[in-house]
């Protein structure tokens, strides 16, 4: 006996999953709790083909990883409830092996993340797609890669906040104060 046609149709017309076209979705756990940020940030990862979990606490994060451990965990430092360095804690006691980056628009908190052994850190406003290269880099590590570089007694924390400046020669410099002389002149 025949398969009715639109059965058929709907067999054919069925999109192959992620899993099937090679494109496995890793799972981010996105902790802030600015709603404009959760909003942007969560679209740009879902275009990325990242699942997001969407967190506006720091207890809720710390609940959401607890119970269900991402792959990944974007964490903002001032949140209600639990500040996101109590968070932070947290996670790394139930599992060090999910990468962290801290997002912030608190200053001065990189020698904290450095002290905690975070694996990356940013300041906002983010830079996305240094960002984005972090998280795939991140996701890329192997379970025994994550171990080696978080046990390397050379390990810091990552500053994604600025770009490596270039040091400035004696040229660049005097050229540049002539520049401001001429248009003094």
């Amino acid at each position: 006996m025949a398969r009715p046609k639109q059965w058929r149709t709907v067999v054919n017309e069925r999109q192959p999953s992620r899993e099937e076209t090679g494109r496995v979705t890793k799972r981010i756990l996105l902790a802030d709790d600015d709603p404009g940020v959760r909003e942007l940030l969560g679209r740009v990862l879902e275009s990325e083909h990242y699942g997001v979990t969407f967190a506006k606490t720091g207890r809720e994060a710390a609940a959401k990883f607890v119970s269900d451990p991402p792959d990944l965990v974007l964490l903002d430092l001032n949140m209600p409830e639990k500040d996101g360095w109590a968070a932070f804690r947290l996670m790394n006691a139930t599992n060090t092996l999910v990468p962290v980056i801290i997002i912030t628009a608190r200053p001065n908190q990189y020698p904290q993340a450095v002290e905690l052994g975070v694996d990356a850190f940013m300041e906002k406003p983010l830079d996305l797609p240094v960002l984005l290269e972090a998280i795939q880099r991140l996701l890329a590590e192997t379970e025994a890669e994550r171990t080696r570089r978080l046990t390397d007694p050379d390990f810091k924390t990552a500053s994604l906040s600025h770009p490596p400046q270039r040091p400035e020669t004696e040229n660049t410099h005097e050229s540049q104060e002539q520049g401001q002389d001429s248009r003094h002149r």
